[in-house]
């Protein structure tokens, strides 16, 4: 698999979610790290302890937006090949259950 597969004008909406989570993903617990550590949890016990807890909780919140983004997104391309490939023979030769018998 290539790179320039993401480029495909049917790819681009998923390259693009890719693209926002992986910037997301290396950015926001980053800064979620330091904002806790520096303003947050600055005269408590153990602030590196907890600034690496939220870090932990900002890269899940990364993580469950791109699964919900990803469950998300229709599924019309999938039903249409799915109905394609179920009305007529182009798909290859029906076997098994789907098979017809000619006798």
């Amino acid at each position: 698999m290539s790179f320039k597969l993401l480029l495909l004008p049917e790819n681009r909406e998923v390259a693009r979610k890719l693209g926002i989570a992986t910037a997301l993903m290396f950015t926001f617990p980053i800064i979620t790290f330091y904002i806790c550590f520096y303003f947050i949890f600055h005269g408590k016990e153990e602030p590196l302890a907890w600034s690496g807890f939220a870090a932990v909780g900002a890269a899940n919140i990364v993580v469950a937006g791109y699964v919900y983004s990803a469950f998300s997104e229709s599924d019309e391309d999938f039903l249409k090949d799915q109905k394609r490939m179920f009305d007529n023979d182009e798909s290859g030769p029906r076997v098994g259950a789907f098979k017809q018998r000619t006798d």
